[in-house]
């Protein structure tokens, strides 16, 4: 009945993938054809009947032991929790971070991501007793973003619990006896690798070798992530590849039997994954390994699509949310594209170069996962190829040098020590030349968000080449498979601009407790006033860009500050470092500001032509879209940054929106006075709905249909006051905000209107 185990493992990932999502019509066609397919074509009635059978054991298995996400959870003040800790705690410089199992009768509550503000020693194993508020993690409030919480549910983590003062936790019990030495090893290696390498290069090494990457610098992460070689910088299967070679390496100096050897290789593979916490690639890796050992000491030969696909079952009876993690998916492409692509293509054209071999290696795992990529990361890296050409061997030799320095630790200290002065060399030069392809012309690419049927149409374009791949005669399949696949790349690297022509778009991106608003105009190009701003967070890198690389936005006509207070400001000079800017706006009164320095310093870098803008401009940007500034004049002073906001009325035909900043009372006042103030479509509500900033005559000369206020979800300052939404009510506007409703999109064609909120 099974033709092959990797078979198996297509139809059970399938059948739980449309039993998670719902997706039952999907399901019954999918079904109704297998069906045909046995019946009606010979060929292929095996696959076909397998395929029936597996899938519906994989929908009543993840029916059996799945567990839906709660609902109706409510947040609780105060808890007293006891538990063990599951994972490696990790200290971010601000928090330290576990996953705790604790001993709660209620489902819901029995692990617990568990965040301390404060350092301490913990290990994994620990029984610790804490006190702390059970919170709900915050839905991503624009697309494009992180899905914190569903992230968490498929671990069975529903809660967050804080802990503030180091009184609150309790160590009860330290861990058993093997626990409690892997943790004692694993903090001995780590002080051992940063007392002798630079601070960069250990967090670099701890990363690779232990897959602790919080020390490793963002920024830097983020180039890896670009030019296609992240992987090696974390905990991969590729790590437990090299440390097979080592243990191969070093049972044949020592002349062992094959048994031993077998053995060896095993029990050290069981001791790395049990040293990095079991990570989904460790364990498909460790799954793959074993079974090539096996056949090799058997004599049997080797089957690496067989084994890929065994330990995809394994992996997803054990976990079958495992399916929906990064990780997960990611491990899997990029090994189907080594065991399958690679050896499918090398025999077709056949080669005898080492070269050659490294780049149809590197080419085979992108080519695999050029869709995931692109829609987990928004990322084509067009030279990943090369990347990874220039860094496979030094990666190699920092995993193996490392691994000989772990191995050495504990007898021979200088000889240890001695391996990670070249591990540390290698990766000064990883750095390099990473640094030297991101200097290259079209390094990486930032493009749109592909939808699931585009992602679908790349593999069955990938599927229709192979089948064709080698064949002799006419290849209707192959022209067939590479028009599917360019439509792909054609349709993920279109220009932002190009899509709805005709009609302007305003999207107020939901950063927390600031502002920041994206306009695209009716030809396309796209404004960004204001960037958001936190002393707790990067709203500019984690919202603000996200979200304009979601869209496929890679350059923007202009970027605004309407004043430089910090949830205001600090989000766009993170957009001016990372993406081409044509103009950048402050208003006149405020060009000194100290708090511009740092923004005026990379709009002369970057070559940004700096405006500086007062009242009774006008930006004449296209025909019958105009952007006016309103206020405040070159002349006006005071301490308070916000009474000398930028006031901001863009028009559209008949639509209208005003955009005025933090404007206070005062402000307001003198606003309404210049008698600049016009009726708009929608007015964003100023200072964050602060009650400094209600003045019920501004609304009655600007008389909006709708009202857009920017705030954060539970904030220290009471936004938005409740006699700000009490006015607004009584004026019958309509209000929308982004921590109830998440980023809002509003499209108009100049006469009509759209609201599209996320949530």
């Amino acid at each position: 009945m099974i033709n092959s185990w990797f078979e198996v493992f297509i139809f059970l990932a399938a059948g739980i993938y449309l039993a998670h999502n719902n997706y039952w019509l999907m399901l019954s066609l999918l079904l109704l054809l297998l069906a045909l397919i046995v019946l009606y074509h010979k060929n292929y009635s095996r696959q076909a009947l397998t395929g029936i059978i597996v899938m519906a054991a994989g929908i009543l298995y993840f029916m059996a032991v799945s567990d839906p996400v709660p609902s109706a959870l409510q947040a609780q003040g105060s808890a007293v929790i006891t538990g063990q800790i599951l994972n490696i705690p990790a200290y971010d410089g601000q928090k330290t971070r576990f996953i705790m199992l604790n001993d709660s009768p209620n489902d819901e509550e029995r692990r617990l991501q568990v965040s301390c503000y404060f350092k301490i020693d913990l290990q994994k194993g620990d029984k610790v007793q804490i006190r702390g508020a059970l919170k709900l993690p915050v839905p991503p409030g624009n697309p494009g973003e992180f899905d914190y919480p569903r992230y968490l549910s498929y671990q069975h983590i529903y809660y967050l619990c804080i802990v503030k003062n180091n009184s609150d936790l309790k160590i009860l019990s330290p861990p058993g006896l093997a626990q409690k030495w892997i943790n004692s090893f694993n903090k001995d290696y780590e002080r051992l690798i940063k007392d002798v390498l630079p601070d960069q290069e250990a967090a670099i090494l701890r990363g690779m070798l232990l897959g602790k990457v919080d020390d490793i610098d963002p920024e830097q992460y983020k180039d890896f992530q670009k030019t296609g070689i992240v992987h090696v910088f974390s905990v991969s299967g590729l790590h437990v590849g090299f440390l097979v070679l080592l243990c191969a390496w070093l049972t044949s100096l020592l002349n062992l039997s094959p048994r031993y050897k077998f053995f060896s290789c095993l029990i050290l593979m069981f001791l790395y994954g049990s040293l990095v916490s079991w990570p989904v690639p460790v364990i498909r890796a460790v799954i793959m390994a074993g079974l090539g050992l096996f056949a090799h000491y058997m004599g049997r030969e080797q089957q690496l699509l067989n084994s890929l696909g065994l330990a995809g079952c394994i992996i997803l009876i054990l976990d079958p949310y495992a399916l929906f993690m990064i990780s997960f998916q990611l491990t899997f492409m990029a090994t189907w594209g080594l065991v399958y692509l690679y050896p499918l293509i090398k025999a077709e054209i056949q080669y005898k170069n080492m070269i050659w071999d490294l780049m149809l290696v590197s080419l085979c795992a992108q080519v695999a996962v050029i869709p995931l990529i692109a829609y987990y990361f928004n990322l084509l890296s067009p030279l990943a190829l090369i990347s990874n050409l220039l860094t496979t061997w030094l990666s190699a030799g920092v995993v193996i040098l490392g691994f000989l320095a772990m191995m050495l630790a504990g007898g021979g200290v200088w000889l240890a020590i001695g391996c990670l002065y070249m591990a540390g060399l290698f990766i000064e030069l990883i750095l390099a030349l990473n640094k030297l392809v991101m200097m290259m012309p079209g390094a990486y690419i930032w493009v749109a968000t592909p939808a699931i049927l585009l992602i679908a149409a790349y593999y069955a374009g990938l599927g229709l080449v192979i089948k064709q791949w080698g064949s002799d005669g006419q290849k209707p399949y192959l022209l067939s498979g590479l028009v599917l696949i360019s439509v792909f790349f054609m349709i993920i690297l279109l220009p932002a601009w190009i899509y709805d022509r005709g009609s302007m778009e305003v999207v107020m991106i939901d950063v927390g407790q600031g502002d920041s608003v994206l306009l695209k105009s009716p030809a396309g190009k796209f404004i960004l006033v204001d960037g958001g701003g936190s002393a707790f967070f990067d709203p500019g890198s984690s919202k603000v860009l996200p979200y304009l690389h979601r869209r496929g936005i890679r350059e923007l006509y202009m970027i605004v500050n309407s004043h430089p207070d910090l949830d205001h400001l600090q989000g766009l000079e993170k957009v001016a470092k990372e993406m081409p800017v044509e103009y950048l706006a402050i208003p006149a009164c405020l060009e000194a500001a100290p708090e511009y320095e740092v923004l005026k310093k990379l709009a002369h870098e970057r070559d940004i032509t700096l405006l500086k803008l007062s009242s009774g401009q006008q930006l004449g940007i296209e025909k019958d879209w105009l952007v006016k500034v309103l206020y405040p004049d070159k002349k006006t002073k005071g301490e308070n940054y916000n009474n000398r906001s930028l006031v901001l009325r863009i028009a559209y035909k008949d639509f209208s929106l005003l955009l005025p900043g933090d404007i206070e009372k005062e402000g307001l006042q003198t606003l309404l006075q210049g008698k600049q103030v016009k009726p708009s479509t929608i007015v964003k509500v100023p200072h964050h709905g602060s009650k400094g900033s209600l003045l019920p005559e501004f609304y009655d000369k600007s008389k909006p249909s709708l009202a857009l206020i920017s705030v954060g979800a539970n904030n220290n300052f009471g936004h938005p006051h409740p006699d700000v939404l009490q006015s607004l009510d009584k004026q019958d506007i309509k209000v929308f905000r982004t921590d109830l409703d998440g980023a809002i999109r509003i499209k108009s064609d100049g006469e009509s209107i759209e609201v599209l909120p996320t949530r």
